[in-house]
């Protein structure tokens, strides 16, 4: 599961509609296309080799070094175009099941923290109702020195989760939880 952390400005923010979910972003240019270039040169290399006639040793063995060299890198970037045609497919899948049938309820949060010199890194395990099921998460946040702090060990924070994906959008503001904490008791 991705768990989606947005710390809101005011308390009243929390439990606003989702709205509308952004839908994921697609890799840059070159990391897309880099197998297609790399692709050529390796049929280059591979060409060139099968048409020197009597080559030396040396050139006959940075040839074969080349063609190595340009496959590898093209398996590569074929590998990683197809890791983000797949996250990008999840990602899709996960924003339309949160448009069309996102389901609100409150959760809780157990919090680790470190220190880190341009911030505190925030981590821990997110649990909320799921249909007839508890859902379990791990999460991380970087809070940014001068940002609003994060959640406190057991904070409730608003959750919003769909059945048909695996992203989970997560709210917080320590003045809501303070509120919902004061309601409870």
């Amino acid at each position: 599961m991705s768990v989606v952390w947005q710390q809101v400005d005011a308390p009243e923010d929390v439990e606003v509609s989702l709205g509308d979910v952004p839908g994921p972003e697609r890799p840059g240019v070159v990391r897309r296309w880099l197998w297609l270039p790399a692709l050529v040169a390796t049929v280059a290399v591979y060409v060139a080799q099968r048409l020197v006639e009597n080559p030396s040793g040396e050139l006959e063995m940075w040839l074969m070094l080349a063609l190595m060299a340009a496959l590898a890198v093209t398996a590569v970037a074929a590998l990683v175009r197809y890791r983000d045609d797949q996250r990008f497919a999840q990602e899709d899948r996960s924003a339309a099941a949160l448009r069309s049938d996102a389901r609100a309820v409150t959760g809780s949060v157990t919090v680790s923290t470190r220190e880190l010199k341009d911030g505190t890194m925030l981590r821990g395990l997110l649990t909320y109702p799921r249909g007839d099921e508890t859902a379990e998460d791990t999460w991380s946040l970087l809070v940014a020195d001068g940002d609003s702090p994060g959640p406190r060990p057991d904070d409730p924070v608003a959750v919003w989760w769909a059945p048909d994906s695996d992203t989970v959008v997560v709210r917080y503001h320590r003045g809501w939880a303070d509120d919902v904490r004061r309601s409870a008791s």
